[in-house]
């Protein structure tokens, strides 16, 4: 069966306009937004739809926005598709907007708490301070050299977020940061530019604002997820009783996020799907796991091409549902014949072929169906003939398999 993970963007996603289309042709975004204003106590619908860009990036104001447009495309998805997530992801803020959707947190709590989260991210370093710049292109051994030789007691540079292999973002006290950027202009190939964030993001300097975050989490009550959901901290699934823990620790440690996408890929992952503005998170899989089939959701024109994939494998899953039935029906039914020696060719061996050809099935998605269900149909009409089961039973049998291609 297909494995679908779906992923949450975090800060430097957002763009003016974002969910304006989902909530002006669903109920549920409406709801949504709705609930968002009377919790925050301003329009942050009108600061997502037509706001000004400036005011849109302030961290404090970014934080809730996205994680309303990110649960607002999550929770459309589930009530028009019907998805059933493997796990969930979201890179740093995005992991709130994953907490939220699995049930771990309610929606109103997880925008007080990004809406907190960012007043504390925005506070705790002066924005002359501080700064954050993105580098490709560099391997993270060389990079974390750098940082580590352009660090004193006062001024500090860290790697802030593993994007990828290829790329990586820095974070520190300004000073500290451009002398890492400098040394990097001298890199072959090397493509270094500064972000435009309010804080240095995801590094010492955040400190204060984690002693404080931590205080506020544990204002708040959590409920047990539905699905798992990977912590940017240790890029691994965690516990509910762990979760105060990793998101005060989130705040001061590395975004693992190649190694979120590792543990997918080495679990089974053959799909994701991100939900929110824009498509960062997308793309970063493209580049590193071709493989995985990726879609993306904000926008309602997706939501048909979504609509394809995920009635595709609900008939997939029917048709192996069905085959099984017919396949447990054959082996169960008596036997009206004495010949063993008939039997063991025409009844045993053809029980292990059916068997080879549904692991098949289930494990690779991109085996021809018509094919193997036509094989399989030959196999069970070995062993219902063997059987000697009357021609109705035999009917009865075979019609429970679908007749058509199913890929």
């Amino acid at each position: 069966m297909t494995k679908t993970a779906f992923l949450f963007p975090g800060q430097g996603s957002q763009y003016v306009g974002m969910g304006k289309k989902l909530r002006d042709q669903f109920a549920m975004a409406r709801h949504l937004f709705e609930e968002a204003n009377d919790t925050l106590g301003f329009d942050l619908a009108k600061l997502c739809f037509e706001g000004s860009s400036s005011e849109l990036m302030q961290t404090m104001n970014t934080q809730p926005a996205i994680l309303a447009v990110s649960v607002a495309a999550f929770e459309i998805g589930k009530e028009e598709l019907g998805w059933e997530p493997y796990l969930l992801a979201g890179h740093s803020l995005g992991e709130y907007s994953a907490l939220v959707c699995s049930g771990l947190l309610s929606f109103s709590d997880g925008l007080r708490i990004v809406r907190k989260r960012g007043m504390l991210m925005q506070a705790a370093v002066a924005s002359s301070l501080g700064a954050m710049a993105a580098v490709i292109h560099v391997p993270r051994e060389a990079l974390e050299m750098w940082c580590r030789q352009a660090s004193t007691a006062t001024k500090q540079v860290v790697v802030a977020c593993c994007n990828s292999r290829s790329q990586h973002v820095i974070a520190g006290h300004q000073e500290a940061v451009q002398t890492v950027v400098e040394r990097l202009e001298a890199v072959p190939g090397a493509v270094v530019k500064y972000l435009n964030v309010s804080a240095p993001f995801h590094s010492p300097l955040m400190q204060t604002a984690a002693d404080q975050l931590i205080v506020e989490l544990e204002q708040y009550e959590t409920q047990d997820g539905q699905w798992p959901i990977i912590s940017n901290v240790t890029a691994r699934p965690y516990q509910r009783q762990e979760l105060n823990e990793l998101l005060y620790r989130q705040m001061t440690h590395p975004v693992r996020w190649l190694e979120t996408m590792e543990y997918m890929f080495r679990n089974g992952v053959d799909r994701t799907v991100e939900v929110g503005p824009r498509q960062v998170l997308t793309q970063l899989m493209n580049d590193t796991y071709p493989a995985i089939e990726t879609y993306h959701f904000d926008n309602p024109l997706e939501l048909e091409h979504l609509r394809s994939a995920f009635n595709a494998e609900y008939n997939r899953a029917a048709a192996i549902a069905n085959i099984r039935e017919a396949f447990t029906a054959a082996v169960i039914a008596r036997s009206r014949s004495d010949n063993n020696d008939q039997h063991r060719t025409d009844v045993v061996l053809p029980i292990q072929q059916i068997r080879q050809i549904i692991e098949q099935i289930e494990r690779d998605r991109g085996l021809n169906m018509d094919q193997a269900v036509h094989q399989i149909k030959e196999q069970l009409q070995f062993i219902l003939t063997t059987k000697q089961l009357s021609p109705d039973e035999q009917s009865r049998i075979i019609r429970k398999i679908p007749s058509g291609a199913v890929n």
